[in-house]
């Protein structure tokens, strides 16, 4: 004989609800306090599917198993960075350490020419009223703690990569397990989905960085600005966040290019003026588009968000985690509530992966 379902008395449903509350307010703070760690495991993501992507070529054209093309790839990566700084490592010690001696005259002559105005003279007396607070010298030893921070937990990031990259079969299937039966093949397309575009995106930016820290390095050689392979590697890294990466990352070369005189920041000035478009109007339309779909706009309010929310480490994470929420849309709405035709792509990527 069968039953009918009867809903919960009033009181007993109030109690479920109250208890479901509870439960996120507590899973909310929890996941506040232990957003660093989410995101150094998402870094440490990051850095597994660029070791997958870089060991694609071998495993394809080296006919090599997947765990010696990953080793192969480790090794050409760790060869490739000690060969460079073996060969430029004293130069680029050098140009550092200029750099940090430039920096701080560039600054004084950057205020002896603001000084020269009325507004200028204004906006160096507020800075002074914030000094004079000890808010600058403040600065000082919370940056070197953030940096020694940032370091240690850079190590951890690539070590759990390793892990990651070696090991990914275990923790894709172990996470599907969390999951019903009936929902695994789906969410099994979305992670290689997820996959797919994130892979795109770190080549797309990998090839943009490099492009960029060249053109601008060289650019500022050219324009007699010292430092300048310093400078270019500072205008390279800047490219891994959008918009306010490469505008932060050009205000030391023009601080130094300044202390040269006019002609010279003029010149800096164009140089970066270039490498922007060399990036908007070559890098994105020819390769980021063919890579990576994540529309511009949606990245930028994604690092403003992402930097209220989370600090530092959320603006140096913010694309990559908009893009997974770009694609996780796109997957689980657009395919499978609209109907549109899944991508078969992306599945045969996590196969390949976890093999």
């Amino acid at each position: 004989m069968l039953t009918s379902y009867q809903d919960p008395p009033p009181r007993r449903r109030n109690e479920q609800l109250i208890l479901l509350a509870a439960a996120l307010i507590v899973a909310g703070i929890i996941l506040a306090r232990l957003a660093d760690v989410i995101l150094m495991a998402f870094g440490a993501v990051l850095a597994a599917v660029l070791l997958q992507a870089l060991s694609e070529p071998l495993q394809r054209y080296g006919r090599l198993p997947r765990p010696a093309a990953l080793a192969m790839a480790v090794l050409i990566v760790a060869a490739s960075f000690g060969l460079t700084v073996w060969v430029f490592g004293r130069e680029a010690e050098a140009q550092f350490a200029a750099l940090s001696r430039l920096l701080p005259r560039a600054w004084g002559a950057f205020q002896a020419r603001l000084s020269q105005s009325v507004a200028g003279e204004t906006l160096l007396g507020q800075l002074r009223e914030l000094n004079g607070g000890g808010w600058l010298l403040a600065m000082g030893p919370r940056l070197a703690a953030q940096v020694a921070s940032a370091l240690a937990g850079t190590v951890i990031v690539l070590f759990a990569g390793l892990y990651l990259a070696f090991h990914p079969r275990s923790y894709i299937e172990g996470a599907l397990l969390l999951l019903p039966r009936e929902a695994r093949a789906r969410a099994r397309d979305l992670l290689g989905a997820t996959f797919l575009a994130l892979k795109r995106w770190l080549l797309g930016q990998l090839i943009s960085m490099l492009l960029v820290g060249f053109t601008a390095g060289l650019g500022l050689a050219l324009a007699g600005v010292p430092s300048a392979a310093a400078l270019g590697v500072i205008a390279g890294l800047g490219q891994f966040i959008p918009v306010i990466g490469p505008m932060a990352a050009a205000v030391p070369g023009l601080l130094v290019s300044l202390s040269e005189g006019p002609e010279t920041f003029f010149w800096a000035l164009a140089v970066y003026l270039g490498a922007a478009q060399l990036e908007a109007n070559v890098i994105t339309p020819l390769i980021l588009r063919q890579l990576a779909q994540l529309p511009m706009a949606l990245g930028l309010f994604a690092v403003l968000a992402m930097g209220v929310l989370l600090g530092p480490l959320g603006v140096a994470f913010a694309t990559p985690l908009a893009l997974v929420a770009y694609v996780i849309v796109k997957t689980v709405y657009v395919e499978g509530v609209l109907g549109e035709a899944p991508s078969q792509t992306s599945a045969r990527d996590l196969r390949r992966m976890a093999e």
